[in-house]
């Protein structure tokens, strides 16, 4: 995968130091990373009643609620102004006009048909026609939109959408506002809920009932989790779509277990028919409260009936306090007794003997639906193991292998009634492939294929490891042994030594006629004993069952236990196929598969299915391979296809392809779980290890991935993979240097092997190292060699990251349209493939593109599309980099609220994920846009986290930069002495760092700002001469207008104005070259200034009016406030004292709430002088001791002892003095 940015600030250099965090303005955008990163799940979808009639019973509110592996951010649409889109004649029964079919909401949604009506307003279907897809659309009732309680009900369901996702939960997209209507946008698709399902039905069958619950109940397990309860359970809240995917929605009424939701304590709150004993009463409510209302809905779902009959609601509600409810089965004895038990512990009316868990329930229906005791109504709760389980990343066949490593831990579902074995000395096997002895070339393949398959045949217990294909595939390559090669004692002992094996089975096979003959040794190392084994097979179509005949002979002689053999036979499976080609080309594929060559693994796959398309596993291992190629669409519709062909197979062989369609929907977390599991079991297991390396380099846990890695690499030094792993891990960690010797290694020996892919990756992976280092040269030739090799063997995959790589380069050289071109044909094949990860970073990288080059709606289009497909696939770091640019497009197009919204939801991600530079980086862009806002206090404690949390990550240089912004913020509010110290440390960090940069201009030039602000403006010159002359060095416009302007206020504050002019001239025209809006302002502000006292009153009124316009748009609001009191100043100039007056009173509010004392004191100051010439003399002598207060206050603060010596506030201090003694006396 490319690149793994973490954001530069916009109009500025990026930072190429190592580890030094840079000035970051909130415009920082982060890169992809699809390089360095591998893709996770798929998304819940929102549903529709059929033929899009409205629910009788009640609308679903579709909101999102978590679920998936991540927290799904909702975006906020940007709807600018347009006609009100047309409505239909009447209204819904709520009041509210219809949108009319044909209709368009913001520019973007037309309306399709109206799918529902609720309290709070009605839903739509409609077509989001930016990117072609039906979306469902919930807008907000006019006459409630003025209700902030009903806003904040609203903005609920958003604010939620943050904390979970699940491929069982409604997902939300956008939140948005146009033509004066509120609205939200989600998935949409076509099903049912649970209401109508009853109503059709009346009561579904146990089977049925169970399959919904198990879906509702890892729904629940997904919010409880992050700590969200429903709290508005019921069957209309829940929906099936065509393929009989459960979402659980409207989340309207949920808060979170920590806070108080949209109601108070005591508040009643839900649907009663629904509600637990303890919501009835008015009670705090835990999780438990949502597992009694999914008891009472499977109730309904079993009997088509609803316990606690009374007369009234009220009284309903009063029974279930008091008893418990019927079992189901006295409704219908029919429903199994195990079913039966399940409902009632889940409507114990005490919550300590209810459920504790939607686990539990979980639990014991996975146990109920394999037909075991139901576990935690029998005995204490332990994880069931099952269909579910999340295997991913396995590699190569190693994948059959790990699942019989479990054959411990799976017992409980494969073989109830086995009893564990009784705990004893671990037996260590090995199976090499056998030699073919009969001359026949056609042959070759069953010599690997007969290892791989007894692997799995034999089986495999707690007592009993099976060194894994792989492993033995790696040690025989290292000691130079050959299926062709003759096995004499010693390369016997060398092959046990090396895989730790303590038996061998190893052999030879011959064909005579159809007959197949394998004479076979299982050697017993420890004792020095070899056994003879034969077996006959009569013909090539016989070789499954013959591979059965010989795994058993393997059991019986191993000198195991009965239980021990028990156990290793109910664990045992092989391939289920029938077809001899079939099984060739699917072993050819596993071969293929374990050295990397996913290109001709999937042939080999797609041969097998082919030759018998009821071949399962054939199936299974396809869809690994389309994944691995990008091909996600294949890669699950080949997943479902093994899925649905399995049902009658043996249980490990089908648990197996559940868990590799598992790998298709990337539930990393769950994952992890099963493999630490499997690590336990099996701890040197290289499949495991590689398994889990994989998972925790995915879900950012580089340290615990290098840690696994590092053990595969200990056991063999000369895996490609696993250097391949270990240098991308070193890109992830920041350490590119670092990366280039496993890099080079590896590319070395896949050139050595003639591993093409490997080769083309290797290549790729060097040129994003040599990229980090600065060295766009040596960058542009790797790529460029990685993408020759990869169109040569097709894969189209590869070149989309190649051709990725590629222009990234060329837009650091400055040749942007090469890489506009190349951007976008990486972004048609990714789409052409169907490659979502890929997609989703391309998208990434154009919207920077586009934003660097200030096309900020174009940006937006980009970083929308990716943060959607980013939650489709659960990266929570990539929606985190989405959000964070989204909010950067949003600052930069001065809509700070917006801005603000996104940067706290990346903020909550990056908590989440726990990144201290990611947290560091969104809380300097929540504190930059806390500025633009004037809410400087604010900004200060943003600024002060972020400077704690570099100090605890030793960043020294990023430490510097946040508190030279902290001395920025406090030159604003007056506090020169603070300001001063802040700057000086900063610039002393980066003088020890030698540092030559943009950020040392403008941390020289901020130091001596300082100085002029606290009246020691005559130390200031050398600091300001070195700035401007390494702003010059670098060709800095932006940043030699900002030193031009602070040598023009070294002149201005003296009382020099003449001076300040030619300085403030030459500093607006390198501001206009730098194209910088915010730097052209400033330059403007300072000649109006200068203009004003050169006595051209009229024209500095027009003119600070209108750049008090321009700053507000800007979010500047000091330069506003300035110009406001400028206007007032030429007021009082041009003899206007009342309207002098009112300007300043209005201005004195705005600056006393943020905090701009300087600015405070100054208008105080005018206000007497308008007061006075009105009159009004005692409110003016108020005026005059509110200055002098506010000047005392100020130079009081140790360093600012000298603020007197600046020309303005001498003449404030000493005629605001005059005046309050002449008062007095």
């Amino acid at each position: 995968m490319e690149e793994l940015g973490r954001g530069r600030p916009k109009g500025k250099p990026p930072d190429h130091g190592d580890g030094g965090a840079a000035v970051r303005s909130p415009s920082s955008s982060g890169d992809s990373s699809s390089d360095l990163n591998r893709p996770p799940s798929d998304a819940p979808t929102m549903i529709d009643t059929p033929g899009g009639a409205p629910n009788p019973f009640d609308s679903p509110t579709m909101v999102d609620l978590p679920g998936g592996a991540g927290g799904d951010a909702p975006t906020m649409i940007d709807a600018p102004a347009k006609p009100a889109p047309r409505t239909r004649a009447g209204t819904t029964h709520a009041g509210q006009p219809m949108l009319e079919p044909g209709a368009i909401l913001a520019q973007r949604y037309e309306i399709l048909q109206i799918l529902g009506e609720g309290g709070m307003g009605a839903v739509y279907k409609a077509m989001d026609r930016e990117l072609s897809r039906p979306v469902a659309l919930k807008v907000i009732r006019p006459d409630l939109a003025g209700n902030q309680a009903i806003l904040d009900r609203f903005k609920q369901e958003l604010l939620l959408a943050r904390e979970v996702t699940h491929k069982n939960v409604i997902r939300i997209y956008d939140l948005g506002e146009a033509e004066g209507m509120k609205f939200i946008t989600m998935e949409y698709v076509e099903g049912k809920d649970l209401r109508t399902l009853i109503h059709e039905q009346t009561k579904l069958a146990p089977e049925e009932a169970v399959e919904i619950m198990q879906q509702v109940c890892r729904a629940l397990e997904a919010a409880h989790s992050v700590g969200i309860i429903h709290r508005d359970l019921k069957p209309q809240n829940i929906m099936r779509d065509k393929s009989g995917r459960i979402l659980v929605m409207d989340f309207g009424l949920a808060r979170t277990l920590e806070g108080d939701g949209m109601t108070q304590t005591g508040a009643l709150v839900g649907t009663m028919d629904y509600m637990s004993p303890e919501q009835a009463l008015g009670k705090e409510l835990d999780q438990r409260s949502d597992l009694f209302a999914l008891g009472l809905i499977f109730y309904e779902l079993l009997t088509g009936k609803m316990p606690y009959k009374a007369e009234s609601v009220v009284a309903s509600l009063l029974k279930r306090t008091q008893e418990r409810a019927a079992p189901v089965s006295s409704h219908d004895n029919t429903i199994p007794q195990a079913l039966s038990s399940i409902v009632s512990r889940s409507l114990e009316p005490d919550v300590k003997l209810r459920y504790q868990s939607a686990a539990e329930i979980l639990n014991d229906l996975n146990a109920w639906q394999g037909k075991g005791a139901a576990a935690t109504l029998q005995f204490p709760p332990v994880h069931t193991w099952g269909q579910d389980i999340p295997w991913q990343w396995i590699g190569g066949f190693g994948a059959i292998i790990v699942i019989v490593i479990t054959g411990f831990l799976f017992r409980g579902k494969l073989a109830p009634s086995v009893k564990p074995a009784l705990s004893g000395p671990v037996v260590s096997l090995a199976i090499l492939p056998f030699h073919n002895a009969s001359g026949d070339q056609s042959l070759d393949w069953l010599g690997s294929y007969l290892a791989d398959m007894l692997s799995t045949d034999v089986g495999q217990s707690s007592q009993l490891r099976t060194v894994s294909p792989n492993r033995l595939h790696q040690v025989l390559t290292d000691l130079q042994i050959s299926s062709s090669s003759v096995l004499d004692p010693p390369a016997i002992r060398r092959v046990a030594n090396f895989s730790s094996a303590d038996r061998l089975v190893w052999g030879q096979y011959a064909k005579f006629g159809d007959q197949i003959r394998i004479d076979a040794t299982l050697q017993d190392i420890k004792n020095d004993r070899a056994i003879p084994l034969k077996i006959e097979i009569p013909s090539e179509k016989d070789i499954p069952s013959g591979i059965d005949r010989l795994a058993d002979s393997i059991r019986q002689k191993l000198a195991l236990s009965e239980s021990v053999l028990k156990e290793l036979k109910a664990s045992s499976f092989q391939p289920s196929s029938q077809s001899v080609a079939a099984l060739r080309d699917y072993n050819q594929g596993i071969g293929f598969q374990r050295d990397g060559k996913n290109l001709d693994a999937q042939k080999q796959f797609e041969a097998a299915t082919k030759e018998d398309p009821a071949f399962a596993l054939a199936f299974s291992k396809l869809a690994q391979s389309y994944s691995s190629l990008g091909y996600d669409a294949e890669a699950e519709q080949a997943a479902k296809k093994a899925v649905d062909l399995s049902q009658n197979l043996p249980e490990a062989e089908k648990y197996l392809i559940a868990a590799i369609r598992a790998q298709t929907v990337k539930n990393f977390p769950e994952a992890i779980k099963a493999y630490e599991n499997l690590a336990k079991a099996s701890p040197d297991n290289t499949d495991v290890q590689s398994a889990l390396a994989s998972l925790y380099e995915d879900s950012g846990d580089f340290a615990k991935a290098t840690e696994y890695n590092q053990k595969i690499l200990a056991s063999n030094p000369n895996d490609v993979t696993a250097m391949l792993t270990a240098g991308r891990l070193a890109l992830k960690s920041g350490k590119p240097q670092a990366s280039l010797d496993p890099l080079n290694k590896a590319h070395t020996l896949a050139v050595q092997v003639n591993n093409q892919e490997q080769t083309a990756t290797s290549l790729h992976l060097i040129g994003v190292a040599y990229g980090r280092l600065n060295k766009p040269d040596e960058a542009l030739s790797n790529y460029q060699d990685a993408l020759t090799i990869r169109r040569r063997i097709n894969d189209k995959r590869g070149m989309a990251l190649s051709i990725n790589g590629i222009a990234k380069v060329q837009v650091s050289l400055g040749k942007n349209k090469e890489a506009l071109a190349n951007f976008q044909e990486a972004l048609k094949i990714r789409r052409d493939i169907g490659d979502k990860f890929g997609l989703g970073d391309t998208l990434i990288d154009l919207g920077n593109f586009y934003d660097d080059r200030g096309d900020h709606d174009q940006a937006l289009k980009m970083y929308k599309e990716s943060l959607q497909i980013q939650r489709d696939l659960s990266n929570e770091g990539l929606q985190a980099i989405c959000l964070n640019n989204i909010g950067a497009v949003y600052f930069e197009k001065a809509q700070y609220e917006d801005a603000r919204t996104y940067y706290q939801q990346a903020l909550q991600l990056r908590e989440k994920a726990n990144v201290p530079q990611d947290i560091v980086d969104s809380v300097h862009n929540l504190a930059e846009t806390s500025v633009r806002m004037g809410q400087y206090d604010q900004a200060v404690s943003q600024y002060m986290r972020a400077l704690d949390l570099h100090r605890s990550m030793e960043d020294i240089r990023g430490a510097a930069v946040e508190s030279y912004m902290l001395g920025m913020m406090f030159d604003y509010q007056g506090r020169f002495g603070a300001a001063l110290n802040s700057k000086q440390q900063a610039l002393k960090t980066f003088q020890d760092l030698k540092d030559r940069t943009y950020y040392m201009a403008e941390i020289q030039g901020g130091y001596g700002e300082a100085l002029i602000l606290a009246g020691r403006g005559q130390e200031a010159k050398t600091y300001l001469d070195d700035a401007l002359s390494l702003a010059r060095d670098l060709k800095n416009d932006g940043m030699v207008s900002q030193t031009l302007v602070f040598q023009g206020d070294a002149a201005y504050y003296r009382g020099d104005s003449k001076s300040a002019r030619p300085l403030y001239e030459q500093a607006l025209q390198a501001a206009t070259r730098s194209k910088e809006p915010d730097r052209v302002l400033l330059t403007k502000v300072d000649l109006a200034k200068v203009a004003l006292q050169e006595g051209q009153v009229q024209q500095a009124i027009t003119a600070f009016r209108q750049l008090m316009q321009q700053a507000d748009e800007l979010g500047l609001p000091n330069l506003s406030v300035e110009s406001s009191i400028s206007v007032a100043e030429a007021m009082i100039k041009n003899h206007q004292h009342a309207q002098a007056q009112q300007e300043l009173e209005r201005t004195l509010l705005r600056s006393d709430k943020i905090g701009l004392w300087p600015l405070s004191a100054r208008a105080h100051y005018l206000l007497g002088a308008a007061l006075r010439a009105s009159g009004n003399q005692t409110e003016a002598q108020q005026q005059c001791r509110n200055v002098v207060q506010l000047l005392d206050q100020m130079r009081k603060e140790p360093g600012a002892d000298k603020i007197l010596q600046r020309s303005d506030f001498k003449a404030m201090y000493e005629e605001a003095t005059r005046l309050s003694q002449a008062a007095k006396s």
